[in-house]
């Protein structure tokens, strides 16, 4: 096999790759809902700006609802439906759901559960359908062959049981009891900032349910509330429940609005600001900014024609798209911090959003410095890309990395949160983006690029710019080698991912030492972390000692890449350690 040859094998395949991840988004869209007349013209505006206290935090309802429903349906809208809707319809017309598929499985276990169907005498066209999306009717989880096949799934600690376990959790979300009993939207009559908020059952009790008992006058009552508000807003529920299920709109939209000013009016020092909640809303109908990678993409396409092509232009429009794709990033961040009052870095969602944003932040510094030479353009592309694929992680994989605003874990509740987690996260997105350019640098070698290496490279390549020595012209000639150029970019990027990387670990062991009394306990994290520093220190080595110090450089990069990236998912999402939630 030629060389030519193999290189367009490469070129072909990533193409191919890029078509099928497409077609697989495509292919797995959600399954169409019927037209619902009610869900079309009742108005449910007051209750999306709703507020209710989750898990000691007070949000928008409409937040709390994506999240709960986000639970129950996976990727997929519960029904077709959108979250606030789906939430009161599952409270209040339960039944209705039981033979809709609604309940997401992932795909670890649902050939297994497909063998369960057929043996409880489900069609092959529904089997089929729950295979390619993954949506199984509530109803069908109770039958025997399914109830056996779960059990012998959670037999399999390692491999099915936390698939199992994350179905259950599913069920569980779409019962209209814990519906209920997490509708958290009155606050305390004479509380504080710190007391819980009361379900509203408390109050109107669970008469309202139709699960076949009588609960009777079961009713908790609620402290300190007087009997005017405790007769408006009991009417105004009861009024919403005979409404909702008669499907008159406009009666359902008349009791949503009253019920949601005469909740505002109970205890409104505790009740947060109106355009704080409308903020909440409106980011998550944005759907949490992910689609800004679209941006990254489009601004990925001139810069990298730039590099290939040389063609001024190109730099420019590029150079425009990333920094609106910066901004647009920039305000997700913003808005986030703004909604729940702390640095955005506290779970992966988070932590993923912001390390590309350290990233992109810092390729605009380097680009700054490199703008006189030949490396200009390539901390702009290798920024665009690994933004833009870490935000399509985040887009496409909802369930894993999920977009909900929640409180702090004490343990996390430190300054150190702000100084070791941003350093180290900060050193990730450098070590992606000097993955990328090593990656350009391989795929010119492959096309038969020469092999020679820059002898300043990393920051001594900005620092002396046109004062380089004999030999290193190439950062300032008009047709320097490509070779020298992207191997002395990757070395730019990788001292300072060394560097970053190190102080990340060191702030670690401080912040352990400080939360945990011992600088170094041996925690996966923490190995696989400083496996990912080992690689760089090999990389130093190596490049003093080997003859093809280009060649090597690029492969311990895109080598540390991948150790970094098994640190950052299979760690925290597969093995169990002091930092799961980071």
């Amino acid at each position: 096999m030629n060389r030519k040859f193999a290189v367009r094998i490469v070129d072909l395949s990533l193409v191919a790759f890029v078509a099928w991840f497409a077609w697989k988004q495509y292919d797995q869209r959600a399954p169409s809902a019927e037209p619902d007349a009610f869900a079309a013209n009742v108005e449910l505006e007051p209750l999306r700006n709703l507020a209710i206290q989750d898990v000691g935090r007070i949000k928008s309802f409409d937040s709390f609802a994506r999240g709960k429903m986000k639970m129950v349906g996976g990727p997929y809208n519960v029904d077709g439906k959108e979250p606030v809707f789906a939430y009161l319809d599952l409270m209040l017309n339960p039944g209705k759901y039981q033979d809709k598929a609604i309940i997401y499985v992932k795909r670890a276990i649902r050939d297994d559960l497909a063998r369960a169907m057929r043996e409880s005498g489900v069609s092959s066209e529904a089997i089929a359908k729950f295979v390619k999306s993954g949506l199984m009717a509530p109803g069908l989880y109770w039958a025997p062959a399914m109830q056996a096949e779960f059990k012998r799934l959670e037999q399999d600690i390692i491999r099915t049981q936390k698939f199992v376990n994350f179905m259950s959790w599913a069920m569980a979300s779409a019962d209209a009891h814990r519906l209920s009993n997490d509708f958290a939207v009155i606050p305390a009559p004479n509380g504080n900032d710190k007391t819980p908020w009361f379900a509203g059952e408390q109050l109107w009790g669970l008469g309202f349910m139709q699960d076949g008992h009588n609960h009777g006058n079961d009713t908790v009552g609620i402290p300190g509330l007087d009997d005017s508000s405790k007769a408006n807003i009991t009417g105004d529920w009861n009024k919403l429940v005979e409404t909702w299920r008669a499907q008159d709109p406009s009666g359902a939209s008349a009791a949503i609005a009253s019920l949601a000013e005469h909740l505002k009016a109970i205890n409104p020092s505790l009740y947060p600001e109106t355009e704080k909640l409308n903020l909440e809303s409106t980011y998550f109908k944005l759907k949490a900014f992910v689609w800004v990678w679209v941006v990254y993409a489009l601004a990925a396409i001139p810069l990298g024609m730039f590099i290939a092509y040389r063609i001024e232009g190109a730099l420019l429009v590029g150079k425009i798209g990333l920094l609106v794709a910066f901004g647009l990033h920039t305000l997700a961040i913003g808005l986030r911090w703004y909604i729940s009052g702390r640095i955005p870095n506290a779970n992966m969602f988070e932590a993923i959003l912001a390390s590309v944003w350290f990233g992109v932040l810092g390729a605009f510094v380097l680009e700054f410095f490199a703008r006189k030479t030949n490396m200009r353009g390539l901390f702009y592309f290798g920024s665009a890309i690994c933004a833009m694929v870490a935000m399509m992680c985040q887009q496409f994989m909802p369930t894993v990395l999920k977009s909900d605003i929640d409180n702090v874990m004490p343990v996390l509740d430190d300054m150190w949160l702000y100084i070791h987690t941003n350093m180290i996260i900060w050193s990730y997105a450098l070590i992606g983006i000097a993955a990328i350019i090593a990656l350009l640098y391989l795929r010119y070698r492959l096309g038969g690029g020469d092999p020679s290496t820059a002898r300043v490279g990393g920051a001594g390549s900005l620092i002396l710019e046109g004062s380089t020595p004999k030999g290193d012209r190439f950062l300032v000639d008009e047709k320097g080698s490509t070779g020298k150029v992207l191997d002395a970019a990757t070395m730019v990027i990788l001292e300072l991912a060394f560097v970053t990387l190190w102080a990340g670990l060191v702030m670690g062991a401080i912040w352990a030492d400080h939360s945990w009394g011992r600088p170094w306990g041996w925690d996966p994290k923490e190995v696989f972390a400083l496996c990912t520093f080992v690689i760089f220190i090999i990389l130093v080595h190596v490049r003093i000692k080997v003859r093809d110090k280009g060649l090597w450089t690029a492969i311990l990069a895109v080598v540390g890449c991948a150790v970094m990236l098994f640190n950052w998912i299979v760690i925290n999402f597969k093995i169990t350690g002091l930092h799961s939630y980071a």
